[in-house]
């Protein structure tokens, strides 16, 4: 098992309405900049799937705002909720 510090992993998790929550895992390289984002939905207590991912956010050259990526994904959360209820079929 993996143990990570907090510098490596953070987990930051949104309520979207019935009784979802969308959880975003970003990990970060040595020098804390945002290396990927992965994005699950799932119920509390229940199995989160797996509904996007984004990786190579720490390349040079790349410039990436999490906050705006936050936006972007209320803005197509209803694909990610498609995606998520295909899953759980």
């Amino acid at each position: 098992m993996n143990e990570y510090k907090s510098l490596e992993r953070q987990v930051d998790m949104y309520d979207i309405g019935d009784g979802l929550t969308l959880m975003n895992i970003i990990e970060k390289n040595q020098y804390g900049q945002i290396k990927s984002v992965d994005i699950y939905i799932g119920a509390e207590r229940e199995k989160f799937c797996s509904v996007g991912h984004v990786e190579g956010l720490d390349q040079s050259g790349v410039q990436f705002d999490y906050y705006k990526y936050v936006k972007l994904i209320q803005t197509n959360l209803q694909r990610y909720l498609n995606i998520y209820y295909i899953q759980n079929v």
